[in-house]
């Protein structure tokens, strides 16, 4: 019999740090919840009671601790850093698409201008706050974007895009540091 090993998405690419950015894979559960129709109340009433997390309006993040629920698209949540409650399944479809999907944290001063080269978003402050969510596009992957804080963002992309997400997170790193001469 095979004995199959999980494996970071990223494998040995990550961590990463170039000029003042840093890149780390997130090891965290994911979830995506979907209501059933005519259930969506009862659903978020379990998120809330249940996993004391609020339900996420679009383009929103929220967060308990190391718990978080995101807006996803218009008919899933993300759950992130949970186990989902069992009751929520009588209300929602609920899908561990955990080992899908290479999520990574970017933080650091000049992480908006690193972004500004993959992704067409506007990531200034007063446009993309702490707390807001987007799926867009990383280069030509599909992505789900998040700012976590002031110089710290959360990205998801398909598993299979991985290392090209590394790659792309490397060229971009590169030439911001390398523009301000600190390469």
């Amino acid at each position: 019999m095979v004995e199959l090993y999980p494996t970071a998405a990223a494998e040995k690419a990550l961590p990463l740090k170039i000029g003042d950015v840093s890149v780390s894979e997130v090891a965290t559960s994911l979830f995506l919840v979907a209501p059933f129709n005519g259930k969506s109340a009862q659903a978020v009433a379990v998120l809330n009671t249940q996993m004391g997390l609020e339900w996420p309006a679009v383009h929103e993040l929220k967060r308990t601790g190391g718990a978080y629920a995101l807006w996803f698209d218009h008919a899933h949540v993300a759950l992130m850093g949970l186990e989902p409650s069992t009751k929520l399944t009588r209300y929602a479809a609920v899908t561990d698409v955990s080992d899908g999907w290479c999520i990574v944290d970017v933080s650091g001063p000049s992480v908006r201008d690193v972004l500004a080269r993959l992704t067409p978003l506007d990531l200034r402050p007063k446009s993309f706050k702490t707390g807001m969510t987007q799926r867009s596009m990383i280069m030509h992957m599909q992505a789900s974007i998040t700012c976590l804080g002031k110089f710290r963002f959360r990205m998801m992309v398909f598993r299979s895009m991985a290392q090209t997400l590394v790659h792309e997170l490397t060229t971009a790193m590169e030439s911001v540091a390398a523009r301000a001469q600190k390469v």
